[in-house]
């Protein structure tokens, strides 16, 4: 079975903003990108039903493989399908089909409605990515059902609005695009371009709804293929001996324990054996083992990039220990910024506090005392911000990032003016 690159579900979604503007350029993307641009150059033959017939073909192909772009995104896969073989080309016609109704209505409105009919247009074009969405995976009836709109939406959130905004530029450049070089650039250089910069778009933009649908799985209660892919490569020893250690642990709990600390010596093992383990230990009081567990499992994490996972180690072994702290620079600084961009500041402010006390003299020391300052900020306290802050000045008096630690505390320190 070929290897395929996994996407990390925990990255924040604004940073798979950013780098999916690199995905329709991978794998077969390009490929078909501009193969189907060549076909959609066949609309310069001055028949008009035949340029409508690879107009609306050209569309079928873009779409249906832009749609298993987004499924292929959703079940976790970092790069685009070789090819579309599980999208039903009915999906394509049913998005064209509602695009073209969506367009037509907008217009419609204007020409009845005036100026209150331009609201169909942005209307539409926030529902239209979750609309797609719905109808990949659920079919044409959840497409079309404003229940499952308000419902989606809701539960993904600022997300969403992110998705809207990033779609909504693709269109106007699209729009610039037609504009500039099919309409007024050199006829057949610039039709082919426009058409390879339109289908780019397209392919990224449906990338986003996948990578959203990916982020948020837990959330809308999806289970990315693989995923499933790798519970089902999971040895059936382990489920077995999992099982065996459960049995064991009726009567004799130390003896289950020490089944689960010879498996775990040997290497990657599954995320239930390592919670069992902890488990375990937690119910004899074998704290110091919980911690060392913690440790290892911690660093484990952090290198497989399941840093989300890792954090809950952290803080279940902050329970046991208020001072822990992962033992290396390298893990620790890493869940600290993930904590800061995870929305976790009092988290962050213990691993960012922990770093600077535990490894003052290393280059990311200034680092994460800023980070550190930020969270008090966050946290509304001012006062613990400004003493870290000036603390850092006098440690680091020539660091680069002087600047910023000065800025922020005069951020901190100034006072509003009363106006008189």
């Amino acid at each position: 079975m070929p290897r395929h690159a996994l996407a990390d579900a925990s990255t924040p979604f604004a940073q798979r903003i950013l780098i999916g503007v690199r995905y329709p350029l991978r794998g077969a993307a390009p490929v078909t990108i501009v193969a189907v641009a060549a076909f959609e150059l066949l609309t310069f033959f001055p028949i008009t039903f035949l340029r409508l017939i690879v107009m609306f073909f050209g569309w079928i192909a873009t779409y249906t493989y832009a749609i298993e772009c987004l499924r292929h995104t959703a079940d976790g896969f970092a790069d685009p399908p070789e090819v579309a073989l599980n999208t039903d080309d009915r999906t394509s016609v049913a998005l064209i089909a509602i695009q073209l109704t969506g367009n037509a209505l907008a217009v419609l409105a204007t020409l009845y409605f005036g100026a209150p009919g331009l609201l169909v247009l942005p209307v539409f074009a926030f529902v239209l990515p979750i609309m797609t969405m719905s109808l990949t995976f659920d079919g044409v009836e959840a497409a079309l059902n404003p229940f499952t709109w308000i419902r989606v939406v809701g539960r993904l959130g600022s997300d969403y609005l992110l998705l809207f905004v990033v779609v909504t530029a693709a269109t106007l450049l699209q729009a610039g695009a037609l504009y500039a070089l099919a309409e007024h650039g050199p006829a057949f250089l610039g039709t082919a371009v426009f058409y390879i910069i339109a289908n780019y778009l397209t392919i990224y933009t449906f990338h986003l709804m996948g990578a959203l649908i990916h982020h948020r799985h837990e959330t809308l209660g999806y289970q990315p293929e693989s995923e499933v892919i790798a519970d089902a490569a999971n040895p059936d020893d382990d489920v077995a001996l999992l099982g065996h250690v459960n049995l064991i642990a009726r009567d004799d709990i130390p003896g289950a324990t020490d089944i689960l600390t010879e498996r775990l010596r040997e290497g990657i093992a599954p995320v239930a054996m390592h919670t069992r383990y902890r488990e375990l230990l937690r119910v004899q009081g074998r704290l110091p083992e919980l911690l060392v567990h913690g440790q290892i499992w911690i660093a484990a994490l952090v290198q497989s990039h399941e840093e989300r996972r890792a954090l809950g180690v952290v803080q279940d072994c902050i329970d046991v220990d208020p001072v822990f702290l992962p033992d290396a620079t390298i893990t620790c600084g890493s869940l600290a910024d993930t904590a800061a961009h995870g929305g976790m500041t009092r988290l962050a402010l213990h691993l960012a506090l922990g770093y600077l006390r535990s490894w003052p003299g290393d280059m990311g020391a200034p680092h994460y005392g800023l980070l550190a300052v930020r969270m008090h900020e966050r946290q509304r306290e001012p006062a613990e911000a400004a003493a870290l802050g000036r603390r850092l000045l006098v440690a680091y008096p020539e660091h680069p990032l002087r600047v910023d630690i000065e800025a922020l505390l005069d951020t901190l320190t100034a006072t509003p003016k009363v106006s008189s």
